[in-house]
């Protein structure tokens, strides 16, 4: 008995860090939701996914109605969700006994913490220690612009908050060496935010290397044939995003972006490389100085300096970007370098897009890559001992979105 007493509170101590990260992102949504009346409890008026979800319970792909203030697609004079479907998909069972008011908002909260949890977990287990693991972990959450997608489920902010967590649980999966879970994480990912299929290269390769210390015997291919059952789970996800694309657009690639009002008004589309001379100066956008009231002003929409919003980042590839060339392990040389390539073309189609995310504070479209970026820092701050760099980036960046956050919500909505 002393010895299972010793087990138990061994595991409390051992999740005393999750515990704490998770308490003080839990504490910075409640002041943050408590100062703009966003509280995750409340209905949502911009339940796309819900609408989406219950329609189909009743037996409709369409939405039956127009919604005008919702980005709907418009399809052969039907009304269309026009985002990738996994968020109504996971909505399915609640809308199944709420109809369209599931509760997106308690759902998008647990989601967070979950990832907190995880984001964590994932930096001890890469050899960083219990403050390190806080500390970048709360700089990931709440100085990137996190918060401000988090404390709302709109559903602009819905399957961004999904994508976001799903990808952090795809890494920790492909960690422990689960590799099933990892790549049915991911492909639900893909059905929140179809770009982040571009980190599956390195997605594999952090399995892969994973894999290898357990089973350094393995060649690869005899690794993928005992683990052909890995695939079960995206080849599922991806035949299902296909059939509803085929269904209801008649093109397996269609999610409906394509058809909405303000794309198709557009000569050039939705993406087109026309778009880059505008989108590119966006990133390193200055926050503007008003003489008549002595104010900074931050605009409410597009980006900013990416290094003044999202300084973990920049320090994250900075850090991938040394390792991609001093270290010491070939494998870790080659991840690094598929991250940073990977982050870069993300970047370039990004800034290929009509819009950098509409109304935010912040980066909001590139927080999709953080996760991956968050491993490369994990992998490479594990030999660090200073806590200095991230105390300095949590300085800076936790109370400037705090505060940025709140201001968006009360003064620029």
């Amino acid at each position: 008995m002393p010895s299972a007493d010793r087990s138990v509170r061994g595991r409390i101590i051992d999740c005393l860090p999750q515990c704490c990260a998770a308490g003080c992102f839990l504490l910075a949504l409640t002041v943050t939701a408590a100062l703009t009346g966003q509280w995750c409890w409340l209905p949502n008026g911009y339940n796309s996914y819900a609408l989406q979800a219950d329609a189909w319970l009743h037996g409709r792909l369409d939405l039956g109605q127009d919604y005008p203030w919702l980005e709907l697609a418009i399809y052969q004079g039907r009304y269309y969700v026009s985002f990738p479907p996994f968020p109504s998909i996971a909505l399915l069972p609640f809308a199944l006994f709420l109809g369209p008011n599931t509760p997106d908002g308690i759902i998008s909260v647990l989601f967070s913490l979950a990832g907190v949890w995880t984001c964590v977990s994932i930096a001890r287990r890469c050899g960083n220690g219990s403050v390190l693991a806080v500390l970048a972990t709360l700089c990931l959450y709440l100085g990137t612009g996190y918060l401000f997608i988090g404390l709302t489920p709109g559903v602009w902010f819905f399957a961004q908050t999904l994508c976001f967590n799903l990808c952090v649980f795809a890494l920790y999966f492909a960690l422990t060496v689960r590799g099933g879970l990892s790549l049915t994480c991911w492909a639900c990912a893909v059905g929140c935010r179809p770009m982040v299929i571009l980190y599956l290269p390195a997605l594999l390769l952090i399995l892969w290397r994973s894999y290898r210390l357990k089973h350094p015997r393995d060649s690869l291919l005899s690794a993928v044939r005992k683990h052909l059952h890995w695939a079960l789970g995206p080849l599922f996800f991806g035949g299902v995003y296909m059939l509803l694309n085929v269904c209801r657009f008649g093109n397996i690639l269609e999610f409906g972006h394509n058809y909405l009002p303000e794309f198709q008004r557009e000569a050039q589309g939705q993406f087109s490389f026309s778009y880059l001379a505008d989108n590119v100066p966006m990133l390193f956008r200055l926050p503007v100085w008003d003489p008549e009231t002595h104010a900074i002003r931050f605009s409410p929409f597009e980006t900013y300096l990416l290094p003044l919003m999202n300084p973990l980042g920049v320090y994250a590839a900075a850090l991938c970007c040394k390792n991609a060339i001093s270290s010491r392990e070939r494998q870790e040389r080659t991840l690094c370098r598929q991250l940073l390539a990977m982050t870069a073309v993300y970047i370039i189609i990004l800034c290929c897009h009509r819009t950098l995310g509409g109304w935010q504070f912040g980066n909001r479209y590139l927080k999709d890559v953080m996760p991956f970026l968050f491993f490369g820092l994990c992998q490479a701050n594990a030999r660090k001992k200073s806590h200095a760099p991230l105390a300095m980036i949590a300085a800076w960046s936790i109370p400037l979105h705090l505060i940025g956050t709140v201001a968006t919500w009360n003064y620029w909505w």
